[in-house]
């Protein structure tokens, strides 16, 4: 279900940037509000057996929307935070790519580097270096199916790109997303692994599930007991006692607050 956010196109502007747009608003138009809450954790490397691609501690989120009467102009603003920081010209950068989520592809839009931590502007189509494809109706392409695009932040730290997030119509209403018509459960997550580093500290990893909604999160269990919530598919835990052998399972949760079975479990011995 396409959830549509009801506003002016200043208000939707203020509401995602703090910016004005010098354009004429239309009262009671409807401009679809798409949201990317981008982790380095969401970052896809070129070894799939390579689980951490992007920043570990990286976050951001990004708001992208067209303009009423313009079907060639979207607009976008963007916030990042816990990644490097440098001037553009130092290799920051930011980009819109074709591909969904677990997928790298081309890019299809420039976009402002936050070097700042944020950035925010709007981009029509014939602008030079802003649509790099050249591709006409790209815009409309990309509102209409925000879920095989996605926004990538670079940085010199990490060049392949530092955080990520696919770009989705659903809305956040008191904490959780709401995208309704999901009707099952999220898949089992799969191929779970685990890292040691100390006497107490292991990383525990797994595959993503998959789901006809939206996975929101991922349980862990330690030893039968729910120790952690989630969105990217690893867990740090440093609370361990040394010399120990602790079991992990974990659980998928989608938005309509749908739970996976338990994955297989998976043990950890601390040194």
């Amino acid at each position: 279900m396409k959830i549509i956010f009801k506003t002016t196109v200043t208000s939707a502007i203020t509401l995602a940037a703090g910016i004005t747009l010098a354009t004429e608003a239309y009262a009671g138009h409807t401009n679809a509000l798409l949201i990317a809450e981008m982790d380095g954790r969401e970052e896809v490397g070129d070894d799939p057996a390579q689980r951490l691609a992007g920043d570990p501690n990286g976050k951001g989120i990004g708001y992208v929307f067209g303009i009423d009467g313009d079907d060639t102009t979207l607009c976008y603003s963007m916030t990042v935070n816990k990644i490097q920081l440098v001037p553009v010209g130092e290799g920051m950068a930011a980009h819109i790519h074709e591909g969904q989520r677990d997928t790298n592809g081309p890019v299809v839009a420039v976009l402002a580097g936050p070097e700042d931590g944020n950035a925010a502007d709007c981009l029509t189509e014939g602008e030079t270096g802003k649509f790099p494809t050249g591709e006409t109706g790209i815009v409309q392409r990309i509102l209409n199916n925000p879920a095989n695009f996605y926004i990538n932040i670079h940085n010199p730290e990490y060049p392949a790109g530092a955080i990520r997030g696919n770009l989705s119509n659903t809305l956040m209403e008191d904490g959780h997303e709401h995208d309704h018509g999901d009707e099952s459960s999220p898949s089992i997550p799969e191929n779970a692994s685990v890292r040691v580093y100390s006497r107490s500290a292991v990383e525990i990893f797994w595959d993503r599930s998959s789901d006809d909604g939206q996975v929101l999160m991922y349980e862990v269990y330690r030893d039968d007991v729910l120790v952690a919530s989630v969105e990217g598919n690893s867990f740090f835990d440093d609370t361990l006692n040394g010399g120990t052998t602790y079991r992990y399972e974990i659980v998928a949760v989608d938005n309509d607050n749908q739970r996976s079975a338990r994955s297989a479990a998976v043990d950890a011995t601390t040194f």
